[in-house]
């Protein structure tokens, strides 16, 4: 048994998270640091420039490394990773709608492959992406279930 939390926080899934505090207090003290319900560091949370994206990218937990990243932001993780040589591009559409395909040797899963795209509100995006595919288009048009050719019909993307 233990007494009740003196605050919570969701994300809108009711998730435990909070973006720069403890998700869960407790009036004791104890404390829960939370990333869309996966528990993380205190520091990841309280400092998050202190983040180091090699050593982010290499966390044993697969969850809490995809959080890290999500902290970091998945922009400044592919940069560092540009700068390091181990990211490459594979294809840049001039459509930042369609957006840019890269591929990224990650601990433990080289080969994997991103999509820097904007939405359709104008916010842009990295989103990982099947491994198989070869432009940003093909990329893009299978995060939505369609061919290249069904995808560049779209009159209105969301």
């Amino acid at each position: 048994m233990s007494d009740r939390p003196s605050a919570i926080h969701w994300d809108e899934r009711a998730r435990l998270h909070h973006p720069s505090e403890a998700a869960v207090q407790f009036r004791d003290g104890y404390r829960l640091f939370m990333w869309h319900g996966t528990r993380v560091p205190e520091q990841w949370i309280t400092a998050p420039q202190s983040i180091d994206v090699t050593a982010a990218l290499t966390w044993e937990n697969i969850e809490e490394r995809r959080a890290a990243a999500e902290i970091i932001g998945w922009r400044k993780v592919r940069e560092t990773l540009m700068v390091e040589g181990k990211a490459r591009i594979i294809d840049a559409d001039p459509d930042p709608y369609i957006g840019t395909l890269y591929e990224v040797d990650l601990p433990d899963s080289p080969g994997e492959k991103f999509l820097d795209v904007r939405c359709g509100t104008g916010r842009d995006f990295t989103l990982p992406v099947d491994p198989k595919s070869k432009t940003a288009l093909e990329a893009n048009a299978r995060t939505y279930r369609l061919k290249p050719s069904e995808y560049k019909k779209l009159e209105a993307r969301t």
